[in-house]
């Protein structure tokens, strides 16, 4: 039932995410001057949240799955940190797109890094 609530709140809070990065893709324009100029900030914002609340769903599927029984009740942030995990590695992906930094090995170590920090935690428990 708990896991209902998890991801009728991330349905609604992804909704209300993509909205607003619709509007602020479609209504206003970029700041050329500045790599992190205020729509860049509001934009990375939604990015963040949208991701975020877009990979909690699956992530209880993929613990429910494959974790071990009575795995919420051991580890309760753990829903929100993979999805925390999932929306920082695609704003530092996409901030690294914009200042032209990004090649396929920085995103192949930076993917593997967020991979084992998980791992790390998923292991203490």
């Amino acid at each position: 039932m708990r896991n209902r609530w998890w991801v009728v709140g991330a349905f609604c809070l992804a909704v209300i995410s993509f909205g607003g990065l619709y509007y602020i893709i479609k209504y206003v324009w970029p700041d050329d001057d500045q790599a992190l100029a205020s729509p860049q900030l509001i934009l990375f914002g939604f990015m963040f949240l949208g991701v975020s609340s877009s990979v909690i769903p699956l992530s209880i599927y993929l613990n429910h799955r494959f974790a071990k029984p009575g795995w919420l009740e051991r580890d309760k942030p753990r829903l929100l940190r993979q999805g925390t995990w999932a929306g920082a590695l695609l704003v530092l992906i996409a901030y690294l797109q914009l200042t032209k930094t990004l090649t396929l090995t920085i995103a192949t170590v930076l993917i593997g890094v967020f991979i084992l920090i998980e791992t790390f935690f998923l292991t203490r428990e």
